[in-house]
């Protein structure tokens, strides 16, 4: 059976992931065997690192680049099939079969024949496919297409706006299976108010709501919609996400806290890789409560005066009107 080698565009999304830090962090190769190439130790390390996180041999990691290089001086073939590898990726690190990719996506005209070969796919991938496609996964149009590096963009939606946000949560718990959760650095102290710190000490945080589909073989389609950060030292950051936690109590959706490692969490925050690249190699479970710091009743209430104070806000008050509107309209349907 033949390895299977990746290409060259799953060779440069991985350099955003641990393979390349893996190899950085070991820059001399001790492995023994042949390579028919001659290259630095440092580059030898990082070949061995891309292969062995993606499953494939040193010769066939080079032999991509090398194929990538070459096409890339062609003609248009190669932004074609960067396209349709770029659609690949998507499809692989959020861990679906070909036929559940058919199923997540026969909206939109997929068969399985356009998975037989890459010429199909590209034939399919037109443009108001791929934007389907991107708006969908809550990605951007132009990384899809390869006219960029950005992966996605965080949506605004919650601060300032919690009506908006609490809408966007019914919205989804209609249809789907959701969750919020609100991740933060690794090693941040949620319990840090003091907003007097430097701004790279405060404790911050990346809501993502994540919509689970499932599957009529089986699988699972989760898409992740990251909003925009905020910062949980600051008073109405704060008290802006609790009226958020709070509102997707009330409509029946999941809420968890989870810590990330500092540089997936700049990943994250800034676009550079999939969602479901980060969290599948970030599998840990909850490590924080945040409904701890809303629900009054909860095992565990954290700072209940100020839950009480926005409770009581009459700035507010249109808010708690407009959530107490959507979970009576749900649970009318």
């Amino acid at each position: 059976m033949s390895t299977l080698v990746p290409s060259l565009q799953e060779i440069l999304y991985r350099l955003a992931g641990s393979a390349a830090d893996a190899a950085q962090r070991q820059p001399r190769s001790t492995k023994p065997g042949r390579f028919p190439v001659v290259v630095r130790p440092e580059t030898r390390a990082f070949l061995e690192a891309q292969a062995e996180y993606l499953g494939g041999s040193i010769a066939g990691v080079a032999g991509a680049i090398l194929d990538g290089v070459a096409m890339s001086t062609q003609d248009g073939r190669a932004a074609l099939r960067g396209v349709a590898q770029r659609f690949t990726i998507l499809i692989q690190e959020h861990d679906l079969s070909i036929p559940a990719a058919v199923e997540a996506l026969v909206d939109l005209g997929f068969t399985l024949s356009d998975f037989a070969t890459i010429d199909a796919l590209q034939l399919k991938l037109s443009s108001p496919v791929l934007r389907s496609i991107a708006e969908r996964f809550h990605l951007e149009y132009d990384w899809l297409v390869g006219k960029g590096d950005q992966v996605f963009v965080p949506a605004p939606g919650w601060y300032k706006a919690v009506d908006a946000a609490a809408s966007k949560l019914a919205d989804a718990k209609c249809n789907e299976q959701v969750e919020l959760t609100l991740y933060m650095r690794e090693g941040t102290n949620v319990e840090t108010t003091d907003d007097d710190q430097a701004v790279t000490r405060l404790p911050h945080f990346l809501p993502v709501l994540k919509r689970s589909v499932e599957l009529p073989g089986g699988e699972s389609l989760e898409t992740y919609e990251v909003w925009n950060e905020g910062r949980w030292s600051y008073w109405r950051c704060r008290e802006h996400i609790k009226l958020v936690v709070y509102a997707a109590y009330r409509l029946g959706v999941c809420v968890n806290g989870k810590h990330l490692a500092s540089a997936d969490y700049d990943l994250l925050l800034n676009g550079r890789a999939l969602p479901a690249t980060i969290f599948r190699r970030n599998p840990e479970g909850i490590s924080w409560h945040p409904e701890d710091y809303v629900l009054p009743d909860s095992h565990v209430a954290k700072d209940p005066q100020e839950w009480e104070a926005i409770r009581t806000k009459s700035d507010y008050a249109r808010t708690f009107e407009h959530i107490n509107r959507l979970v009576k309209e749900r649970s009318e349907k």
